[in-house]
């Protein structure tokens, strides 16, 4: 039996790959699947691989999070990451994949939704997610943080009984304060992880946010979800894996400051009435 392990280091939109593709290296090989990733994406691969491994102490210090691309790091080349995690695996494993754009893993994948870690039952939510990035290319996919603002206190006038939560980190997430609304909950915090989200999807009747990791985990998990972005045919087809309700709002790229926000909102309501009537 042969000992391999998975680097998960890239971008979590493709974490959500890579654990696909774990489920089915698990149905079809009998190979020992180990993964190496950062703790709060453990629960992507939790009852799917043998082993799961924490990112070594001075990764953090060698490399900076936020530079992810794809499967690596943007700035730091594959063969140079190889280097890195080879000298720190666990003795008897090979590395499986590679660091590059085109680790190709779409045909060899089983995707399912992520098991829940407790109950949550109470009130339905809304959940938004008030994606933000600080630099490079993947700050040009920023909304502003006043469109979620107004996003959100329409949603909570207009849904008075749901609890409208934003949920994320402060290194990929507006931190949307002063809206004086009682069915308001900005959980947008240091500690936050996938899991809670996970967790909260049982609760939530439908999602809002731009394109990126959490709305995807959202669809995968059956909740209908707004998405705001630029690739349409890719989020809408092969990137709804489990067919969930969507709608897409188009933007142009590098223009999502230009969004028409009245427009927008006016949709997401008439999305959400949807859900809320299903």
């Amino acid at each position: 039996m042969k000992k391999v392990i998975y680097i998960d280091i890239g971008e979590l939109g493709w974490s959500l790959y890579l654990s696909a593709h774990m489920r089915w290296l698990k149905e079809n090989t009998d190979d020992h699947i180990g993964i190496m990733t950062f703790v709060d994406r453990h629960c992507l691969y939790n009852g799917i691989v043998n082993a799961i491994y924490d990112v070594p102490d001075d990764f953090h210090k060698k490399f900076r999070r936020g530079t992810e691309s794809r499967f690596g790091l943007k700035g730091t080349s594959p063969d140079n990451l190889k280097k890195y995690f080879t000298e720190r695996i666990p003795s008897g494993y090979e590395i499986g994949g590679f660091f590059g754009r085109h680790f190709n893993i779409r045909s060899k994948a089983i995707f399912e939704p992520y098991a829940y870690s407790k109950e949550l039952n109470g009130r339905k939510e809304i959940l938004v997610f008030p994606r933000h990035r600080i630099m490079g290319r993947p700050s040009l996919r920023n909304l502003s943080s006043k469109f979620y603002a107004k996003t959100i206190v329409a949603l909570c006038k207009k849904y008075p009984d749901y609890i409208v939560r934003t949920m994320g980190i402060p290194s990929g997430a507006y931190s949307i304060n002063g809206i004086e609304r009682t069915n308001y909950v900005n959980d947008v915090r240091e500690g936050m992880d996938l899991q809670e989200i996970i967790d909260r999807c049982q609760v939530a009747i439908a999602t809002v946010g731009s394109q990126s990791a959490p709305p995807k985990l959202a669809l995968l998990q059956g909740v209908p979800t707004f998405m705001i972005g630029h690739q349409r045919a890719r989020h809408v087809g092969p990137d709804n894996w489990m067919s969930t309700k969507n709608e897409f709002y188009d933007v142009v790229k590098k223009h999502y400051g230009s969004i028409d926000t009245r427009d927008c909102i006016g949709k997401i309501i008439s999305f959400i009435e949807e859900c809320h009537h299903a």
